[in-house]
């Protein structure tokens, strides 16, 4: 994998392998509790819209559309990787969305990365994060969506490139995962291991785990700042930081509330606003309640102290202006 940033795409390569499982026609249970706990997962842990929902000026330094939930249109483009992807529309609209896809095919696509019609989806879609989501999350996040408006938007992939290398490994199934299934959700009480569980759903795990070969849960790289760049033209070239406790090039001066104010406000430690990818998803990081940050941040501050110093952001001037620098 060249490249695993912290937005959602649905990037499709036309292959089928060991790892696609039979999908049930019938609806899944939903309820009233069910939807409200989907509506949370998809506006604040997972983030959704900060990839499918198009951005004002179809540029990443816009805010979302407020009129195109999940309509998709965006697109993620590292030349220097030779990656070009186009966000897709995960609305209900039928035609150019998911409304025509059964509650189990979206289901499968969310946890095993699987489309509705057998073929394998590639990351950025982040699917290898959140093959440890819960069964009953996942049925939450299905029950949502099928309350989301249906917005008609095509998206096309005529153009889409993916490296060589990426593609030979996603049509050997490389990328893929047995189907995830009968999945339970850490006990609450257990800070440390549910504030792991939201690192994984919340895509913290993709971008600062990050390394050549897609993210690790290598103990001497777990959260210690990307390897790879994540850029974009409109925003230029960054690296995610290091969110282990070493007290040089991580986390470990820093107080658990510290750590929670800089995810509430999406300005750094250091002071620095945060610039994009990590600017789109604060909005929705911002939303967690207090007890999953309190998890969160339990986590983090768990973790092995790994000395890594990730290089310094390289922004764009459009970017500079839009964090103050």
């Amino acid at each position: 994998m060249k490249r695993l940033g912290l937005v959602v795409a649905l990037v499709l390569v036309g292959c089928t392998g060991k790892y696609i499982r039979p999908t049930r026609p019938d609806p899944l249970p939903a309820s009233a509790e069910l939807v409200a706990r989907g509506n949370y997962l998809v506006n604040s842990v997972a983030a959704c819209g900060a990839c499918h929902t198009p951005r004002v000026g179809a540029n990443w330094l816009g805010g979302e559309r407020t009129d195109a939930f999940l309509a998709g249109g965006s697109t993620m483009n590292d030349p220097d990787e030779g990656f070009f992807v186009v966000v897709p529309n995960i609305s209900q609209d039928k035609e150019t969305g998911i409304g025509a896809w059964t509650d189990d095919e979206i289901l499968r696509a969310i946890r095993d990365g699987v489309s509705h019609d057998g073929r394998l989806m590639t990351p950025p879609m982040p699917f290898i994060a959140w093959q440890v989501m819960s069964d009953d999350d996942a049925r939450a996040i299905v029950a949502y969506l099928r309350t989301t408006p249906a917005i008609k938007n095509t998206v096309s992939r005529e153009n889409v490139k993916l490296p060589f290398l990426y593609k030979v490994a996603a049509s050997l199934g490389a990328i893929h995962h047995k189907p995830a299934e009968n999945v339970k959700a850490p006990d609450r009480a257990d800070k440390k291991a549910y504030g792991a569980y939201l690192a994984k759903l919340g895509i913290c795990w993709e971008c600062h785990s990050l390394g050549k070969t897609g993210p690790s849960d290598d103990e001497d790289r777990l959260m210690a700042g990307s390897r790879m760049a994540m850029s974009e033209p409109e925003y230029g070239k960054l690296y995610a930081r290091n969110l282990t406790p070493d007290k040089e090039t991580g986390l470990g001066k820093y107080t658990a509330e510290q750590i929670k104010q800089s995810l509430k406000t999406g300005r750094r430690l250091d002071g620095k606003m945060m610039a994009p990818p990590m600017s789109v998803v604060i909005p929705h990081l911002s939303t967690w309640t207090e007890e999953d940050l309190d998890a969160l941040v339990t986590y983090l501050v768990t973790l092995k102290p790994i000395k890594y110093q990730v290089p310094e952001r390289q922004l764009t001037p459009a970017a500079k202006k839009l964090v103050g620098e």
